[in-house]
């Protein structure tokens, strides 16, 4: 009887130990500052983005006026995340992504058409692809 009490207990632990670790991506949140752009295959000037930063909390982002959620599923490189546009110019709509968080810069590559996800950062000429280069500010 005490060995199926220690068995039990041993696998209730393993179990809470499990639902208590959370994978979790690389620290997002903060305040970052485009550097540079390429969309389609072509230099995307950040000056077009009229000084505006990306804020990201944990699961939530704002970008000039665009405001909605995300969600991180992969860490394993290149990471992926998907976007949802709750307000904006993108409300309604569903970005996939990867991104690659580097000491203070993050690379995002959007697939902003109907296309597949991204597989590598690169913009190819004449896709719906954006790739910003963003410089933590905060």
């Amino acid at each position: 009887m005490s060995r199926r009490l220690l068995f039990g207990f041993l696998v209730a632990l393993a179990l809470a130990a499990c639902s208590s670790t959370r994978t979790t991506g690389p620290a997002l949140a903060g305040q970052w500052a485009p550097l540079s752009a390429e969309l389609g295959g072509h230099v995307f000037p950040v000056a077009t983005f009229r000084d505006a930063t990306l804020r990201l909390t944990t699961d939530t982002y704002e970008f000039a006026g665009d405001k909605g959620t995300y969600a991180v599923l992969s860490t394993s490189p290149p990471a992926k995340m998907d976007i949802l546009g709750r307000e904006g110019p993108n409300a309604g709509r569903t970005i996939q992504a990867i991104y690659e968080l580097a000491g203070g810069q993050l690379t995002v590559c959007y697939q902003l058409g109907s296309g597949e996800r991204p597989g590598e950062f690169k913009s190819q000429k004449g896709s719906q692809v954006l790739l910003v280069r963003y410089l933590r500010v905060q």
